[in-house]
């Protein structure tokens, strides 16, 4: 008799595991929970664990945290972009507030804030700072939308230089966003309003630019993002077309993937 209401109460939990989309969950929970729990047969349980998405499977712990929303010393309204730079004691992160006009930077292992780039009076003053990236040598640049201009400050968040100006010229920006550096020191940009990504040296020197306005392959409607891939390749968040695309280091479109939507792999607005 036990017996019998065992099986049915494992055919009704069954049945309850089939309403849920376990496939979604990572394969570490169905483990721990799903077959641990001896309320799912190790038929079913194979079925689950088989359909399990591996891409749900990248997980991570939360080593820290730094900061917290509001408008003190080491707050923040709206963050950005971040960047890391150096190591060990030395590593420090940098973090773009574009409501309050600033730049964070901690110090990684301690949490502590090294200083506050930018919310000073003078020709390094921010005003709606989006992008942030190191160079090799630990210098800071900042894409500054307001200002269309990139700004530069050295390890210590005093200011050096500025380039840029309004405009859709060679060197010129429209709403400039994402920045990253390529390994041999080339400064990569999402020109967000010129549809297109630039290409510069350290100073700001005009090096090439990649795309333009529309839907094709290569082409943007307000890229967001840029990241720089091992392979040298320039990984774009296309916002505008809701996908990301790939491009080789000289401009070559080389695939792109996703689309409009919020199922798997869609996106809205990536960012």
């Amino acid at each position: 008799a036990n017996g019998g209401a065992m099986g049915r109460m494992r055919g009704e939990v069954e049945g309850m595991v089939g309403m849920l989309d376990l496939g979604r969950l990572s394969r570490r929970y169905l483990g721990d929970v799903v077959e641990g729990s001896g309320l799912v047969s190790a038929e079913r349980y194979r079925e689950i664990f088989e359909g399990a998405i591996e891409r749900y499977d990248l997980e991570f712990d939360v080593e820290r945290k730094f900061g917290s929303q509001g408008i003190g010393s080491v707050q923040w309204l709206y963050l950005d972009h971040v960047a890391v730079h150096g190591e060990g004691a030395a590593r420090r992160l940098a973090c773009a507030d574009s409501y309050l006009g600033r730049v964070l930077i901690f110090n990684v292992e301690s949490g502590e804030c090294v200083c506050d780039v930018g919310s000073s009076e003078g020709p390094g003053k921010l005003s709606q700072p989006m992008g942030v990236a190191y160079n090799g040598r630990g210098q800071l640049y900042v894409s500054e939308w307001d200002h269309h201009q990139i700004f530069v400050y050295d390890g210590d968040g005093a200011f050096m230089r500025k380039f840029g100006s309004l405009g859709s010229g060679h060197g010129q920006f429209n709403g400039p966003r994402g920045l990253a550096f390529t390994a041999g020191g080339e400064l990569v940009v999402a020109d967000s309003l010129n549809h297109r990504v630039q290409v510069l040296g350290e100073d700001g020197t005009f090096v090439r630019s990649m795309g333009s306005f529309g839907q094709g392959e290569g082409m943007f409607h307000s890229p967001y993002d840029v990241a720089v891939c091992p392979d040298g390749s320039i990984a774009v968040a296309d916002g505008g077309n809701c996908r990301v695309q790939v491009l080789s280091g000289e401009g070559g479109f080389v695939r792109s993937f996703g689309s409009e939507g919020d199922g798997p792999g869609q996106f809205r607005n990536p960012v």
